[in-house]
């Protein structure tokens, strides 16, 4: 079959050099300049190595602020921010409102793939070169580790791939600095599947828990993640004894238990403190000790509060605004009050705290209300929206240095949480026809919410499970594979999301395959782009 290189930057000093900081860096100079790189993976010092590159491809999305909250775009209950203009038409704005600019010439898109494929180049050099060098059996644990590890960042990346575009290539290993070979033939979802499960259900028992890794856990591949990522591949597949078998191990891994709500998201005690919560199965690093590596997660979702006179822009306050997406008003009637997550996940208003400016008839401390917006701003429709609720999931004040003048940090980035197994579990078990095993699990996050039995379901539907995913993991950018696999993007989005409302059409179940890679391998472009 003829194959086809397709170059772009994938050099390992590159990926290492930003992950692991200097003493790493020193370590990694030496084994590359001394090992193969399949020769490096056979060693505990040179998995790590590899495996930092697979690792850097999905950090480096955070990176970069015209993709870094790409995940959460598009779905029913988040519409476009007051600024989300902004960005590059053909990056967020695109992806958040299906419009014209979201096509195959892209280059956000093709950063995506590239960066994916960048990453799966290197977790397929680090699972060659330990499986070739002999029985897995007899590796050593800590190498068997790291076998896991890259087995299931290679899934995770197809995750990520064939979730977006559909039927997608499977590559080849290749040479680090050359980047990916790409068979010409692409390959139909349900075989990019059955490699995504088979890589986790081969990697699932070569790992350890969270709890085993110890102080690091978070921002290492563990068993926890792999089970979770094993779950949520089955649900798209329809398989649902699988996935709730693989939700239950996660569930019962002692390395997690649910967390008070207010500590989830929170910083104290830095990265040894609540970012490393055991409700946490999996982040992406950042640190301040590194400070040009930034993340760009932090304000994306800041409505533009210091415009208002009387409010000041201040750390407590929500930090420098950026205002490109912003929770859509669907999601807010999710909420009762009675729910904390309501209070403890979102700010839910502004108060006037600037003496200098403060309009008359206001006081400091007073809330914000619909009527002093009007009074500053008239009946234009973006400003009203200056004081909009929103999420503080991935809100960062300055515990890292931050100040009021940055819109990038260095908070972690939580990818995967325990709670969000219980949600896989009672979506596999409804999936079945047990609707009381499902209704359980819902009612496990229900009474945290509540604090009490006050909240929990006597029955529940379907649509009891899609709302309380959106209430529990709303923003956390995993809303678009779940509306998807469940059919009901297309419906959901023209109902609550303003600015794709007229725009959606059944081909945004697949994102437009970039246009470049069309071009060099003649491949098949996905229907209507």
């Amino acid at each position: 079959m003829k194959k086809y290189r397709y170059l772009f930057i994938a050099l390992l000093l590159t990926f290492t050099t930003s992950f692991w900081g200097c003493d790493k860096l020193l370590d990694d100079i030496e084994l590359r300049h001394s090992l193969s790189a399949e020769e490096a993976a056979r060693t505990a010092k040179g998995s790590d190595a590899i495996l930092s590159g697979a690792l850097l491809a999905v950090r480096s999305t955070f990176r970069d602020p015209g993709i870094s909250v790409y995940k959460a775009c598009g779905t029913d209950i988040v519409r476009d921010g007051t600024n989300l203009s902004d960005e590059p038409a053909s990056g967020m704005p695109g992806m958040n409102s299906y419009n014209g600019s979201f096509a195959a010439n892209s280059t956000q898109v093709l950063s995506i793939w590239d960066t994916y494929y960048s990453g799966i180049t290197f977790a397929n050099t680090a699972i060659n070169g330990l499986v070739s060098s002999g029985s897995v059996d007899d590796l050593d644990p800590e190498i068997k580790d790291k076998l896991g590890q890259a087995y299931t960042m290679r899934a995770y990346l197809y995750l990520e791939l064939v979730r977006r575009f559909g039927n997608i290539p499977i590559i080849a290993a290749a040479d680090l600095d050359q980047g990916p070979v790409f068979e010409a033939e692409q390959r139909q979802e349900s075989e990019v599947y059955d490699l995504i499960i088979s890589d986790l259900e081969t990697a699932v028992p070569l790992m350890f828990t969270r709890s085993e890794i110890g102080d690091r856990g978070v921002l290492i591949p563990s068993k926890g993640l792999a089970n979770l990522l094993l779950a949520e591949a089955a649900l798209d597949r329809g398989l649902y004894e699988k996935a709730a078998a693989a939700a239950e191990a996660v569930i019962t891994d002692p390395s997690y238990s649910l967390q008070p709500l207010d500590g989830i998201f929170g910083l104290d005690g830095g990265k040894s403190g609540e970012e490393n919560n055991a409700e946490i199965i999996f982040s992406i690093g950042f640190t301040s000790d590194i400070p040009d590596e930034v993340q760009w997660t932090s304000q994306h979702f800041m409505p533009l509060y210091d415009r208002v006179n009387g409010v000041a822009r201040t750390m407590e306050a929500g930090g420098r605004p950026w205002s490109r997406l912003s929770p859509s008003d669907y999601y807010w009637t999710l909420f009762d009050e009675a729910d904390g997550r309501l209070e403890a996940w979102h700010k839910t208003h502004w108060v006037f705290d600037d003496p200098e400016a403060l309009p008359d008839g206001r006081n400091i401390g007073d809330r914000v209300e619909r009527e002093d917006l009007e009074a500053q701003f008239g009946e234009d429709p973006i400003r009203l929206r200056y004081a909009d609720p929103t999420t503080f999931k991935y809100y960062e004040d300055n515990t890292y240095g931050r100040t009021t003048a940055q819109a990038e940090g260095w908070r972690n980035i939580i990818l995967f949480r325990y709670s969000h197994a219980y949600i896989a579990a009672a979506e596999a078990y409804f999936g079945q026809g047990n609707t009381g095993q499902a209704m359980t699990y819902l009612n496990v996050l229900r009474e945290r919410a509540y604090g009490n039995v006050t909240g929990n379901f006597s029955s529940i539907t379907l649509e009891d499970i899609v709302e309380e995913q959106a209430r529990e993991l709303g923003h956390e950018g995993h809303r678009w594979a779940f509306l998807k696999r469940n059919d009901l993007l297309v419906e959901r989005v023209r109902m609550h999301n303003p600015a794709a409302a007229p725009n959606i059409e059944s081909k945004h179940v697949r994102w437009p395959i970039p246009l470049e890679f069309i071009d060099q391998t003649g491949s098949t472009q996905n229907t209507g782009y």
